[in-house]
């Protein structure tokens, strides 16, 4: 709605997690870490606890997301004390139907599962979403189901996310074997006064808007409502953005983000700190946004009638270096612009594109990267390496959107052409275990449904 007015290319503060969005400030950047380092080396157990919209998922959808490694996922995220044995839903939860087993055979069945993928070279990783729910029971089945992991090997890692009750659970004395075998867990704080104007500028600069829209003082009435909760910022600054555009306001102010978020409040369901005082701000605070808008609102200086210095033209290199930057940083609609400047020069248009069709399939536009990898494909441009990248990512993108056939072709191709190319050999051994016309069995059929967009699609509304 206001997103033209504002010059935004989209709308920054959208509720559902986006890793393209992803801010990390200090304590959101230690958690990413220690959540990264707990998945790379195989923990039997990870944690991460916070309010409801602290950002718990984004952070678990980037490091997902941005893995390229062998891993087969599945997400429990309907939890509550009524389920029952939990073993049924884990079953269900990676493509199985435990449909009149009982617990034997529900065990056995899922740990043949284990050792299909451990041959395969595939980890195992259940996400447990709001584990509170589960009850001291239902955890320690799952620290039953730890037990399949040996010395040898450790095909299942178990990552229970979840609200503070969660920890409080975990100190109970009847968990005590369970909470031993958690390698890590951190627990997820609101931003600061610091960081929540950051936040808010992060977004907007992502969105492709400037970072002045909002004054100094609107983003310290954000935190001060807020409390620095990323989901409630993020209702928060789109309620003002709405009411500025109504109000045709150029800049968000202060007064403009209490007013709106007042008249939210009126319902008493956002649970929001409104002040109780009409001047919720010192003078001193409110001088210095006048100030600020005084000096935005100042027109751009004259040019001077001596000739200035040419403006530094930075180099494709160098464009293509910060697209990178972004990408790594899960940043890929920001990452986007940039590979398409540097393409621009011959030298770069093959590499830029291939990033371009990567930040595609990050953000789950399968078929459009598939699109642009095989129009790059049928020319003529690029490297015999470059080329070979471009035939490589487009099997793998076909492989993910279960053109399995095609796929196939062009991994045969690769390894005809160079024996032992990256992982075509794995891959193409994995693909000979669907049919000849590229359906896969029930059992394999599993990992395809389960890859990390699924996960983005799963957890879109939880915390």
């Amino acid at each position: 709605m206001y997103e033209s007015f504002y010059g935004l290319r989209t709308a920054p503060f959208l509720l559902a997690p986006d890793p393209g969005f992803l801010f990390l400030g200090r304590k959101h950047k230690l958690a990413l870490n220690l959540l990264e380092y707990g998945l790379l080396n195989r923990s039997a157990f990870t944690v991460i606890t916070g309010e409801p919209g602290t950002g718990k998922t984004t952070l678990l959808n980037s490091i997902l997301e941005r893995s390229d490694r062998a891993v087969t996922l599945g997400v429990l995220s309907h939890t509550h004390l009524h389920l029952g044995s939990l073993l049924p839903w884990v079953l269900m939860t990676f493509g199985m139907d435990g449909k009149g087993m009982d617990s034997v055979e529900l065990y056995r069945a899922f740990a043949a599962f284990l050792t299909q993928e451990h041959e395969r070279q595939r980890r195992v990783v259940l996400v447990v979403d709001e584990a509170q729910n589960l009850g001291s029971t239902m955890l320690e089945e799952l620290r039953l189901l730890s037990n399949l992991n040996d010395g040898r090997r450790q095909p299942l890692q178990i990552v229970l996310s979840g609200q503070p009750a969660l920890r409080t659970l975990l100190q109970q004395g009847e968990l005590v074997q369970l909470a031993q075998r958690i390698s890590v867990d951190y627990h997820l704080e609101p931003f600061g006064e610091v960081e929540t104007p950051e936040y808010i500028r992060h977004r907007i600069g992502v969105a492709g808007g400037p970072v002045t829209m909002m004054t100094d003082l609107a983003c310290l009435a954000v935190h001060r409502l807020s409390g620095g909760n990323p989901r409630l910022i993020n209702q928060v600054c789109d309620l003002a953005l709405a009411y500025g555009f109504a109000a045709q306001a150029r800049w968000i102010t202060a007064q403009l983000v209490v007013k709106s978020a007042t008249d939210r409040n009126a319902g008493g369901i956002l649970p929001l700190k409104v002040p109780a005082s009409s001047a919720p701000f010192s003078e001193e605070e409110e001088r210095r946004e006048r100030e600020q808008l005084a000096g935005l609102a100042q027109p751009q200086a004259p040019v001077a009638q001596e000739p200035k210095p040419a403006t530094k033209v930075e180099s494709p290199a160098s464009l293509y270096q910060r697209g990178v930057a972004f990408k790594e940083a899960s940043a890929y609609n920001q990452a986007v612009p940039f590979f398409e400047q540097a393409g621009r020069e011959s030298e770069f248009y093959v590499k830029a594109r291939i990033q371009i069709a990567l930040c595609l399939r990050a953000t789950g536009r399968m078929a459009d990267a598939a699109r642009l990898l095989r129009h790059l494909w049928t020319g003529t441009q690029g490297t015999p390496d470059e080329r070979r990248q471009v035939r490589y990512f487009l099997a793998r993108t076909l492989e993910a959107s279960g053109h399995l056939d095609e796929a196939r072709e062009h991994y045969h191709a690769l390894q005809q052409e160079r024996s032992g190319y990256r992982d075509v050999t794995d891959r193409l051994d994995r693909l000979s275990e669907s049919g000849t016309n590229g359906s896969l069995s029930p059992a394999n059929r599993a990992w395809t449904k389960l890859l990390p967009r699924s996960w983005s699609q799963l957890l879109r509304s939880s915390s």
